[in-house]
């Protein structure tokens, strides 16, 4: 496991035990949530910050904690989880930031620091699924390098799905 890696603003690093609480709070939070189904139930949000903790365990790039380093303060997350597509295991690249720091950058520099160290410990091709209505979530995309693949349908939603290759071919 890594100690995370950082950038000029930021510090992107696996989830630790006394981050739960602030991800039991954004969980439930609709305007953090936006674009997810619905927000989550208070098991439910413990059960998805312990899922986030042992996909960290086993993947270096999994989704994990972005802290606003001026602040200390949890403003969202980065990294990839395991997402079943056709019958495939798949890793699914994702990024969800509070409202206050959606629109600074953040998504782009966390998402670009931890896809370099991506590159350096896996060798694949990455997903990301975006709402087609989504046009800032798309946005980040293409700045880290994703290129948009194709439409589909996910648990009876439509969406796009974008496509990155890290690592050495």
């Amino acid at each position: 496991m890594t100690d995370g890696v950082t950038t000029d603003r930021l510090l992107v690093r696996p989830p630790q035990e006394t981050d739960r609480a602030r991800f039991l709070e954004l969980f439930q939070d609709e305007a953090f949530m936006a674009f997810a189904p619905a927000v989550l139930t208070p098991e439910q949000a413990g059960a998805r910050f312990d899922h986030m903790a042992d996909v960290c365990r086993t993947i270096p790039f999994g989704k994990q904690p972005v802290v606003e380093r001026a602040t200390g303060r949890v403003v969202g997350y980065t990294g990839v989880d395991h997402i079943e597509i056709d019958g495939r295991d798949r890793l699914e690249w994702g990024y969800r930031f509070v409202p206050e720091a959606r629109g600074l950058g953040y998504a782009t520099e966390a998402g670009a620091a931890l896809l370099e160290h991506a590159g350096r410990t896996y060798t694949g091709e990455l997903l990301a699924i975006i709402d087609p209505g989504n046009g800032p979530s798309k946005r980040v995309a293409g700045k880290l390098g994703f290129a948009f693949w194709t439409q589909t349908t996910i648990d009876g939603d439509r969406c796009d799905l974008y496509t990155l290759r890290v690592g050495q071919a």
